[in-house]
């Protein structure tokens, strides 16, 4: 799935501060990392992509379609935060099906896709744990299995190894 950003400008709510016409490709089956410091606007390209900021200038175009008044809910994107954004009430299995709960996936694949992607991650055997019984690399998995579960078209992760030791980034 390509992504493109054209000439995409944004300025946070009340100040000059923001992304200025920024533009880039990226191939479909590419992997890109985007890097710079605290503050230059890198999870604010994802949310932008994901549709949870709006108000930007310039376009953003998805597997060819421009995603200018696209819903977040139709726009096909796995998207692991920063801070995990995991659901505390629901157990780990729970939180890696919530998002084949809201496409109204049959309860029997949504357990079995769920628990498919938690054996990929190393975790199958936490599945009815609550998920604030878990490590910080234990919760990051989870939100990355949950991300998965949708078969996104493109996924995006905000420092998605930050808390994961070397031999489970491996």
């Amino acid at each position: 799935m390509s992504l493109v950003f054209d000439q995409v400008s944004y300025r946070y709510p009340g100040t000059t501060q923001g992304l200025h016409a920024v533009s880039f490709d990226v191939a479909a089956g590419e992997l890109v990392a985007v890097i710079g410091p605290s503050g230059s606007g890198k999870s604010t390209l994802l949310k932008l992509v994901a549709g949870l900021e709006t108000g930007h200038e310039g376009r953003i175009v998805l597997g060819g379609q421009d995603m200018a008044g696209t819903p977040v809910h139709q726009r096909g994107i796995g998207m692991v935060f920063q801070s995990y954004a995991l659901f505390p009430h629901l157990s780990v299995l729970d939180n890696v099906a919530y998002g084949l709960t809201l496409r109204k996936v049959a309860a029997a694949e949504r357990r079995r896709r769920a628990l498919e992607l938690l054996e990929v991650v190393g975790l199958a055997s936490h599945a009815q744990r609550a998920v604030t019984q878990l490590s910080g690399g234990q919760q990051q998995r989870v939100a990355l299995a949950r991300a998965l579960a949708i078969d996104p078209r493109a996924l995006l992760l905000d420092e998605p190894l930050s808390a994961l030791d070397a031999s489970v980034r491996g």
